[in-house]
């Protein structure tokens, strides 16, 4: 080695001092004058909106540490697939992102999501998992002690405990959610699962939705399909399993299997069908019930089998007459005490009955009383059975008659079309019955 003199000595520890502490220091000064110039929080709302795909706008942006960063005052917006300008989709107080090898994590604070309607906002759900691909994490997990959920038209919710995670997966982005609904007097867990599959054309987005642990939530939950509330009464609640499919930009497909308590049959017979009277408190258990497409007929009910308890309540004498004409219920044995036709309602102590809807129309039902009652038996006051179960299969025609006045009705018409009978028409009536050749007022 050549010898140093000095001189050079001194020159080679002088560049080192300034390359150690100098450099670094005035990166560190200049770093911070960056970061805290007025434009700099201007700055990073641009490139997070570049990269969401959204208008972001922040109150202020602060680093705590190496690889952490918090926003506060965070406000995301998107254009609205009708064109009308920007809509606010989701706020938060502060949001904490943490970056750990290809992970994400991500701490809200006083979290909020909005969506115009339940449709809207599975569609703006869906533009985001579209580019999700553009994130350059394998998996983003996100925590909020709190959300605030509004999907408009009074449909609000309030969330605890939410833990979620977005992975990409090779069939495509999924979404899971764990999180408790709070309604008066209960918290609910509940889980939610939203993945795009890929792999098929067009893309299938799946939707599943169920309850976990605590009391049935109460059904209003279930008006973000439909009017829950007005069809079964305002003290229902629902436990189970909901999943909605849909390919491409078409109609969802869905299927449920849970429990419906507290059905209020007023609501649900007298409300719809004012010429007919049933009152009670019944729970619905259904095994399943699936919704989709159905040739010729348009979105409906497919099929649906499951049982429905109720008791006491009462029953009017017109419709246990129209059970008995249409669908081929059946009186009590001439030994059993009947139901005397000159009243306008008998009261019952208990209703059982299990029924099995299928695609082509039919149903085929059963008794479902216990064994204190005949196997067959499907109403009873006390002991005595007041209606036995069809031995044969009846139809959704025959219930929508039963349901719906026929006696104005021309002689061969099969469906009575009025707005009582519209609402049937989604069940799955038979091809030939659905005709609208086949209806009365069709026009």
């Amino acid at each position: 080695m050549f010898p140093l003199s000095r001189p050079a000595r001194q020159g080679l520890a002088t560049t080192a001092l300034a390359l150690l502490t100098v450099l670094p220091t005035g990166f560190t000064a200049f770093h911070a004058w960056r970061i805290n110039r007025p434009g700099h929080v201007r700055d990073v709302e641009i490139t997070l909106g570049r990269r969401l795909g959204l208008q972001v706008t922040l109150d202020a942006v602060a680093y705590p540490r190496p690889g952490e960063i918090l926003f506060h005052g965070i406000v995301l917006r998107q254009e609205e697939p009708r064109g009308k300008g920007l809509a606010e989709i989701a706020r938060a107080a502060s949001l904490r992102l943490v970056q750990s090898g290809r992970d994400l994590i991500v701490h809200a604070d006083e979290l909020a999501l909005r969506g115009e309607s339940p449709d809207l906002a599975m569609t703006q759900v869906g533009s985001l998992l579209q580019r999700s691909g553009e994130v350059p994490y394998d998996r983003v997990e996100l925590t909020a002690p709190s959300c605030r959920l509004d999907l408009g038209a009074g449909l609000g919710f309030s969330l605890q405990d939410v833990a979620a995670t977005l992975a990409s997966e090779p069939s495509g982005p999924t979404v899971r959610v764990a999180y408790r609904l709070v309604e008066p007097g209960s918290k609910t867990r509940c889980e939610l699962t939203l993945s795009r599959d890929r792999r098929v054309d067009p893309v299938r987005t799946t939707l599943a939705l169920k309850t976990l642990e605590g009391l049935p939530l109460p059904a209003r939950v279930l008006d973000v399909f439909f009017d829950a509330t007005d069809w079964i009464g305002e003290d229902a609640r629902v436990d189970g399993r909901l999943t909605l499919r849909r390919s491409g930009g078409g109609a969802w497909e869905g299927d449920f299997a849970g429990d419906l308590h507290d059905v209020d049959l007023a609501a649900l017979v007298g409300r719809r069908f004012p010429s007919h009277r049933l009152a009670g408190s019944a729970r619905v258990s259904i095994e399943n019930a699936r919704w989709g497409d159905r040739p010729g007929q348009g979105p409906g009910w497919i099929e649906a089998k499951g049982k429905l308890t109720s008791g006491p309540g009462s029953v009017g004498v017109d419709l246990l007459t129209a059970l008995a004409r249409e669908m081929a219920f059946r009186p009590p044995s001439r030994h059993a005490r009947g139901v005397d036709a000159r009243r306008s309602e008998v009261d019952f102590g208990a209703l059982g009955m299990a029924f099995d809807m299928r695609p082509d129309g039919e149903i085929h039902l059963a008794g479902a009383l216990g064994n204190e009652h005949p196997p067959d038996a499907v109403l009873a006051a006390g002991v005595s059975p007041l209606i036995h179960a069809p031995e044969g299969a009846s139809s959704v025609h025959g219930l929508i008659k039963t349901l719906v006045p026929v006696a104005a009705a021309r002689p061969g018409t099969l469906v009575p079309l009025t707005s009582e009978s519209r609402v049937l028409l989604c069940l799955p009536v038979a091809p030939e019955v659905a005709r609208p050749t086949r209806t009365m007022g069709a026009n």
